[in-house]
């Protein structure tokens, strides 16, 4: 059994420059190929040697003792810092417990007034003028919602931790693909198995892009566009099949584009808005995958980014948004047959960077917030009387651009960000009650 005053094994050593970076137990144990349980053991052996009661206080002794040398604080004073360690690692000594709680209610006190007295998103600049500014760690802290029973549940989390991605369904699966990550833009592709509540990693997508979208036909998901890591929208358009784990091109997108509502209906993709490198726009495509054309439709009746659609009953809505300025509560409604635009009833608050999905004859818009707007809650969309009503989140405060899709009848909110990027997945269960009627044995 380990003591206190043990030097430290290597791994321990790792472990605890990991956990000096701010990751996950889970993001750990996917580095190193270890299983989490394994990385729980290393911890409390970490801190039983150091006479420490958490990951803060652990990481709290390395760096005041100088076992862990955070590189460039005064560029990068948050999680993303790299650390090296050098030497062998041996604990002095616990602090006396005043010392403790000074040390650790100093940097708390600092954060609150920094939380306090930090300028609001939308004040921020950006060099594409009118994108919502990147996500920096040194924003307001989440609020996490506190209910003592709830219909969303933690599963797996996603290893990568992302937002601005695409997510879609397909078979057995769900797939995150792309977005923006502590490092910058990814290429990354991670499978998650609902039934086994584990990710598998897929092939990188050939082109890494951010503020993208995914939506699935058949066996095949659709990526197109989004934005490099200078924040220039592309025109490519990607084709993963599921199947063979492998990327295919398209034919490109008329204009390059990112930032838009994507949604599949009938075979067919709709893209609408987005940011243009300039502006947001109004238009919208349609893209065939039989003859792979894109072509154009009618377009919005202003130009709006960030916005979120699904379809229902033979129409697709565009739901929330940006547009430019502030976070939208415009709902409308595109008819692909007439091709039509009529509005519906707007959402009780604005909501960018938000998911909308379609599950038992209604939509679900999932997170936005954070930029000009708070979030409070999740709004449900019942076409029948066209109103909007609250129902649960997980997180209050912000939840920027999580991806958000249906798997059987569940809704999967992942990734986002709420003061740093996320790994989350959670799982939305709308219809927990079913009635299941046997079958007659004489029928």
């Amino acid at each position: 059994m380990p003591e206190y005053g043990e030097a430290l094994t290597e791994r321990e050593q790792e472990i605890l420059r990991m956990v000096s970076t701010g990751i996950t137990n889970r993001e750990i144990a996917f580095q190193l190929s270890i299983s989490i349980n394994t990385v729980k053991v290393h911890l409390r052996n970490v801190f039983t040697k150091l006479g420490a009661e958490s990951r803060t206080e652990a990481t709290m002794i390395a760096v005041r003792e100088g076992w862990v040398v955070v590189d460039g604080v005064e560029e990068t004073p948050q999680d993303d810092a790299q650390v090296t360690v050098s030497g062998e690692i041996r604990p002095e000594p616990p602090l006396p417990w005043f010392k403790r709680v000074a040390l650790i209610a100093g940097p708390l006190i600092a954060a609150a007034g920094m939380a306090v007295t930090w300028p609001q998103a939308g004040s921020d600049t950006n060099d594409a003028p009118g994108l919502p500014p990147v996500p920096t760690s040194e924003q307001r802290p989440p609020l996490v919602a506190e209910a003592t029973e709830s219909s969303w549940h933690e599963r797996a989390q996603m290893p990568t931790r992302r937002a601005y991605l695409g997510l879609a369904a397909v078979g057995e699966r769900i797939y995150a693909i792309s977005g923006q990550t502590p490092e910058g833009v990814t290429a990354a592709v991670e499978g998650y198995d609902p039934e086994g509540d584990i990710w598998v990693r897929g092939s990188d997508k050939p082109t890494p892009v951010t503020y993208v979208s995914a939506a699935a036909i058949g066996t095949e998901i659709y990526v197109p566009g989004g934005c490099d890591a200078a924040g220039t929208p592309t025109e490519v358009v990607e084709i993963y099949d599921t199947q063979a784990d492998a990327w295919r091109a398209a034919n490109p997108l008329p204009e390059p584009r990112c930032a838009y509502a994507l949604a599949a209906h009938n075979g067919m993709l709709y893209l609408f808005g987005g940011w243009d490198g300039k502006r947001y726009v109004s238009t919208a495509y349609a893209y065939d995958p039989q003859v792979s054309t894109w072509t154009e439709v009618a377009p919005m009746d202003a130009g709006r980014g960030f916005s979120a659609a699904a379809a229902l009953d033979e129409r697709i809505y565009v739901v929330g948004g940006h547009d430019g300025e502030r976070e939208l509560t415009t709902c409308a409604c595109y008819d692909p047959a007439t091709e039509t635009w009529t509005a519906c009833a707007p959402l009780t608050v604005g909501r960018g960077e938000l998911g909308l999905v379609n599950l038992g004859g209604q939509l679900y818009a999932i997170g936005g917030g954070g930029w000009t707007s708070y979030l409070g809650f999740n709004e449900r969309y019942s076409p029948t009387d066209d109103t909007w009503s609250a129902i649960e989140t997980p997180l209050v405060g912000e939840w920027r651009s999580p991806g958000v899709t249906v798997f059987e009848t569940i809704i999967y909110a992942v990734g986002g960000w709420s003061s740093d990027y996320l790994s989350l997945n959670q799982a939305y269960d709308p219809l927990p009650f079913r009635v299941f009627i046997p079958a007659s044995p004489n029928q």
